[in-house]
């Protein structure tokens, strides 16, 4: 057991599920990233779950973070439970599926010292003794980006994300009034129709390359639950790729699902909100007529990523929370 206020000498972040299953394998890698950056390279090392067991023998960290969904139920996770506590260290498991796979989040309760939870909304619904809630971030190594001028980016309008049914419903009842304009949808399952939008993966640097070639990054959360029927929660806070966008110098519309958002980013100085699909077109047509404008909002979101919401703004959190 670490002693009151005293921080882990070394941090092991691993995933929850294995790398052939895990999409989301690089967050595992900026979570790294935020913690070398507050406590040093030599202290911090990343691994899937499927080496977590070696990597907690020989490296013998003070705080292992499992970082992830726990949906997978193959996944060896009371072996990394106990060969964490063999080694004296603690556990952390930061869920990052919630609310749309809440009905597994039992898993982890059994399991962990301390949760963290993705969504705000589903914090409240634990029945852990400790927990806490703490959105995705950016990782300043994989998408900062300087802000472009407006008049030589490439495109009018980019999203990067699954084919989810409520993002394929907005963006076939905008695609009339998106004609002719520079669109560009990347990522999985999205159909034919859609003749702006491409079933290609983009990799993290990627996606940021192209966010800051767009006069507007699209964010729209999703609306499809895996295992959500216990209490059928609603998701509350955005996603990472809002973060992701504002650090990559984007200027961002965002979908108004909720108000959680206001408490990351000011509308109309950082970000802007939207919930009808005339407002799309309205603001690319505005990025145009203001281009200075544009630009000044995403350096104020830029700005406000850098300063509170990267990955070691989250690690800084996380080890305050576990040493407390």
């Amino acid at each position: 057991m670490l002693l009151r206020g005293a921080s882990p000498a070394k941090v092991l972040v691993v995933s929850t599920s294995p790398d052939t299953l895990n999409h989301n394998a690089p967050i595992r890698s900026a979570l790294r990233d935020g913690f070398a950056e507050v406590l040093g390279a030599a202290s911090v090392r990343a691994c899937p779950l499927e080496l977590a067991g070696e990597a907690v023998a020989g490296f013998r960290p003070g705080l292992v973070v499992a970082l992830g969904s726990v949906a997978v139920d193959s996944a060896p996770l009371r072996e990394l439970a106990q060969g964490v506590r063999r080694a004296g260290a603690r556990l952390a498991v930061w869920l990052h599926d919630d609310p749309y796979e809440f009905d597994y989040a039992a898993k982890a309760e059994d399991l962990a010292d301390h949760l963290f939870t993705n969504d705000r909304w589903a914090l409240p619904h634990y029945r852990h003794p400790s927990v806490s809630h703490l959105p995705l971030a950016a990782c300043r190594r994989t998408h900062d980006r300087p802000v472009r001028p407006m008049a030589g980016r490439a495109l009018d309008l980019f999203f990067c994300g699954a084919a989810f049914p409520n993002r394929i419903a907005l963006l076939e009842r905008a695609q009339a009034s998106l004609a002719g304009r520079r669109v560009e949808i990347r990522g999985a399952g999205w159909p034919a129709g859609l003749p702006f939008a491409e079933n290609t993966r983009m990799n993290p640097a990627a996606m940021a390359d192209r966010a800051s070639e767009s006069r507007l990054v699209l964010a729209v959360g999703r609306d499809l639950d895996i295992a959500n029927r216990r209490f059928r929660l609603p998701a509350s806070t955005p996603g990472p790729r809002v973060f992701e966008a504002a650090l990559a110098g984007a200027p961002q519309l965002c979908f108004a699902a909720g108000l959680e958002i206001l408490d990351y980013f000011e509308e109309g100085r950082e970000i802007l909100l939207f919930d009808d699909v005339p407002e799309i077109a309205a603001a690319i047509d505005r990025s145009h007529r203001e281009p200075a404008a544009f630009e000044a909002m995403a350096g104020r979101a830029r700005a406000r990523a850098l300063d509170a919401h990267t990955y070691a703004h989250r690690a800084r959190t996380i080890l305050a929370v576990m040493a407390a």
